[in-house]
């Protein structure tokens, strides 16, 4: 059995070096949609529509409005100095407060990637039990999206 969560939306800002079209700083209404598959317990359900869609409501709320960065860029030159931020990429440099950006461990911020991080950060939260599956699926624009698949 299936159940599926959507329409859990995040705004997001970055940009990606070495990809000249998405070079420049720009952002996102990133919308996430989660399935899980597993066996039906004694309630009838393979996990509360509430109980998932919080779950996914709570990990988009922690990239909600933020830079987000990757930690692990070989493009990018980031250095956090104090309160601030310095970006250099592509030849320009952006200098931001740090409450405003959010360090990921990607090496990109990708619509894969995000798919990636946020499947792991779910996983951490799931009970494995009767689980068997997990899909995450971002979505940068419409009909622009990936799928992240993880085994439980």
């Amino acid at each position: 059995m299936k159940v599926e969560v959507s329409g859990v939306v995040f705004c997001g800002a970055h940009l990606i070096a070495g990809r000249e079209r998405c070079e420049c700083l720009h952002g996102h209404n990133w919308r996430v949609s989660v399935a899980l598959e597993g066996e039906v317990d004694e309630r009838g359900m393979v996990m509360d529509f509430l109980e998932l869609k919080r779950m996914v409501e709570e990990e988009c709320s922690k990239l909600d409005h933020k830079l987000l960065l990757p930690q692990r860029s070989e493009r990018m030159k980031i250095d956090q100095q104090g309160e601030k931020v310095e970006i250099e990429a592509a030849g320009k440099r952006y200098l931001f407060p740090l409450q405003d950006v959010l360090f990921l461990p990607l090496r990109e911020i990708t619509a894969e990637e995000v798919a990636g991080l946020i499947a792991e950060r779910l996983i951490r939260r799931l009970s494995p039990g009767r689980l068997r599956r997990l899909e995450v699926r971002v979505e940068e624009a419409p009909g622009q999206s990936a799928v992240c698949l993880r085994e439980l």
